[in-house]
């Protein structure tokens, strides 16, 4: 019986080689690919994976943008992250892309094993290290979880604000490009906190990228 097909992706050669000599080894998987982000998903494409194992080292933009582009242009592979990464912001705006399951890098042999085949049977793991009210939050039970039909709460106006802040605009260059006082512009910035339950600028930047309304930056990864 085939096994479940894997693509294995990470900026570190070798950290794909150790990843694909341990998966390689485990019955029920075959790697098909070792690539690292900037190829992911192209190679996504071309090889039609059943699961896309992403070990992302840096917790900045680069690995959710290149996550977001998966999901974009290969979207029947099913994703799983492998991080160290616990900064609930970072793993909702993940989950928020259509990540299946969050792996942290603390996890046994048998734990991500496990992640991945519950990715490909399409039920969403979260690695049990993260606390319950972590946990909670990320699953959508209470009220802070980011989901994507909230983006369709925004007016108009209100998404492009929330685009140039993610770019990194102040308030008075975003009043200067779109015409109106820096007062209206800080108006709007609450306003887009309040209605999608955000924090700082950093959810905003990541809210953005996981809805896909940074397409030209996303590309440019």
């Amino acid at each position: 019986m085939p096994g479940i097909r894997l693509l294995i992706a990470s900026e570190h050669p070798i950290v794909r080689t150790a990843l694909g000599t341990l998966l390689k080894g485990i019955r029920g998987f075959e790697v098909v690919a070792e690539v690292d982000l900037s190829n992911l998903a192209k190679t996504a494409r071309e090889v039609s994976p059943e699961v896309s194992l992403v070990e992302l080292t840096e917790a900045g933009l680069v690995g959710l943008r290149a996550v977001a582009k998966l999901m974009r242009e290969a979207p029947t592979a099913a994703v799983v992250v492998l991080t160290s990464n616990e900064n609930p912001s970072y793993i909702r705006s993940m989950l928020a892309t259509g990540v299946m399951a969050y792996v942290l890098r603390s996890a046994s042999n048998s734990e991500l094993y496990e992640a991945i085949r519950a990715a490909h049977r399409g039920r969403r793991y979260l690695d049990p290290r993260l606390s319950d009210s972590i946990t909670d939050m990320l699953l959508g039970r209470n009220s802070t979880a980011i989901s994507k039909p909230q983006a369709k709460r925004l007016s108009g106006r209100e998404a492009q604000v929330l685009r140039e802040i993610a770019q990194g605009f102040t308030a008075k260059t975003i009043a200067e490009r779109l015409g109106v006082s820096e007062k209206t512009i800080q108006t709007y910035r609450e306003r887009i906190y309040e209605k999608l339950e955000l924090r700082t600028r950093a959810d905003l930047v990541h809210y953005a990228i996981a809805h896909g309304m940074l397409n030209s930056l996303e590309s440019a990864s």
